[in-house]
């Protein structure tokens, strides 16, 4: 389950609010969704609940394992919520004693020991790719041989197992279990139809400091084949009648010969599709972005970051700032709309760094775009500087999130980083051409009140921060 507390985004790489987020969509717990699957592989009778998604309460939760009786709780958490979200363990043994008790997030992992000190009714804690020590667990393996777990010996003393090895070939990890999800909750903002997420691909090669992404997966990126994304793809129109997508992945056109190898097979088996991915300034050509439209996709997102080089630099982003215009002149050829994301907040941010990226955004004239503000996360390098120099400025270090800064940089404070996102959104949004473009192309495409409705939003949340 994704437990009964905030409403958050829940990968490892991004654990954010999702009404701080300039495009509100929520996703299914694909992740879960898939260890469902195994689950139910392994002969276990299964139930999947995504509480947030529906403002469910904790009653609510105990209401369905009174009716289920489960012998294992499995939840996914993030570096905000874990207070929360692990108190729904403390009530589930108060109706199951030996219910065994599982939680999966990079924040818990690299802090296994404390977590499982501080949450006694916390039993074990995922370390690495879930899916390698979850199909133990259900086969009733002693937890000393279970590898890629942080778990509790019968002296009360945490011990971390060695990480199982990656997994070499992800066309063997299950096709997530939709039928246990109400697919029906999950909607595009831009259309109002049914969008889900199809992880076709692991990893980053890039060391960004306050990304976990990279170093989750050893900073290589691993593919699934062709066709058994394609597969996924035809079972999510054919079964479930959904066809917005979103490819989840860091770098989604990094490989060249497999991406067009992908739209190709789109094509081929005539799926009406409409999708959007992400992608870094330099994975993208026109070769690309013409088989990419062509497959159904409508929008590219580029982690951009910043407008200032040497704030790229201190972020080991490894990209140069001039490559952006020419990636957006390559999606603006195909017909391909563009989301930028920056972060700003890093440790050497200044005004001046603040108003070069204010103006390298709105050069770009970007469709989409968000200022998201850095957050760091437990195992980052981000997160070790901040600590080092003493720049949490909440009292609880877990708060704070793309829209409420957490830190202070060398020279602005937190709330003033805060207040700046507020602005420079409130002045972008504002500027009548790119005003006239969304009216434009919504109505173009039938969206006027998908579009309308997430602009009042948007503009009331940035008014309350």
């Amino acid at each position: 389950m994704n437990p009964p507390s905030e409403l958050y985004r829940r990968d490892d790489r991004c654990q954010s609010k999702v009404e701080d987020q300039t495009v509100r969509v929520v996703f299914p717990p694909i992740e879960l969704a898939v260890l469902a699957a195994m689950a139910r592989d392994a002969g276990a009778a299964v139930m999947l609940k995504d509480y947030p998604t529906v403002g469910a309460t904790a009653e609510d939760f105990l209401e369905h394992i009174r009716g289920f009786a489960p012998d294992l709780i499995l939840l996914n958490s993030t570096v905000h919520t874990v207070e929360q979200d692990l108190h729904a363990f403390t009530l589930a043994r108060e109706m199951f004693p030996k219910v065994m008790t599982v939680a999966k997030g990079e924040a818990l992992a690299l802090r296994g020991e404390q977590i499982l000190s501080d949450f006694t009714d916390l039993d074990i804690i995922f370390n690495g790719e879930s899916e390698i020590p979850f199909p133990k667990l259900i086969q009733g393996l002693p937890l000393q041989e279970v590898p890629g777990i942080v778990w509790r010996n019968e002296y009360g003393i945490a011990v971390r197992n060695a990480p199982g090895p990656y997994i070499s070939d992800l066309d063997a990890v299950p096709v997530p279990a939709r039928d246990l999800l109400d697919n029906n909750l999950y909607r595009s903002p831009e259309n109002g139809r049914m969008i889900t997420a199809i992880y076709a691909q692991r990893g980053c090669p890039a060391k960004c400091i306050y990304c976990p992404a990279g170093s989750l997966y050893n900073y290589t990126v691993r593919e699934r084949s062709i066709g058994s994304v394609v597969d996924e793809i035809q079972q999510c129109v054919d079964v479930y009648g959904i066809r917005d997508f979103l490819f989840h992945g860091d770098t989604f056109t990094l490989h060249k010969k497999w991406l067009i190898g992908l739209c190709q097979e789109i094509l081929k088996r005539g799926l009406d599709i409409h999708w959007g991915c992400n992608s870094r300034v330099d994975t993208l050509d026109d070769e690309r972005a013409e088989w990419m439209k062509k497959a159904g996709c409508w929008v590219v997102a580029f982690g951009f970051e910043h407008g200032d080089q040497q704030m790229l630099d201190h972020m080991k982003k490894g990209a140069r700032a001039t490559k952006a215009p020419e990636a957006v002149r390559v999606c603006r050829r195909h017909g391909l709309q563009v989301h930028g994301f920056f972060v700003i907040g890093l440790p050497w941010e200044t005004r001046e760094t603040l108003e070069t990226t204010y103006s390298f955004v709105r050069s770009l004239d970007l469709d989409y775009f968000d200022f998201n503000i850095a957050y760091p996360l437990p195992g980052t390098e981000f997160h070790e500087i901040v600590t080092r120099e003493g720049l949490f400025e909440v009292a609880d270090s877990t708060k704070g999130g793309y829209a409420q800064a957490a830190v202070r940089t060398y020279d602005l404070s937190s709330q003033e980083l805060t207040d700046w996102r507020r602005k420079a959104l409130l002045k972008m949004y504002a500027r009548p051409s790119w005003i006239f473009r969304v009216v434009r192309n919504a109505a173009s495409n039938g969206n006027t009140m998908f579009y309308a409705k997430e602009a009042w939003f948007r503009l009331n949340r940035l008014a309350r921060i």
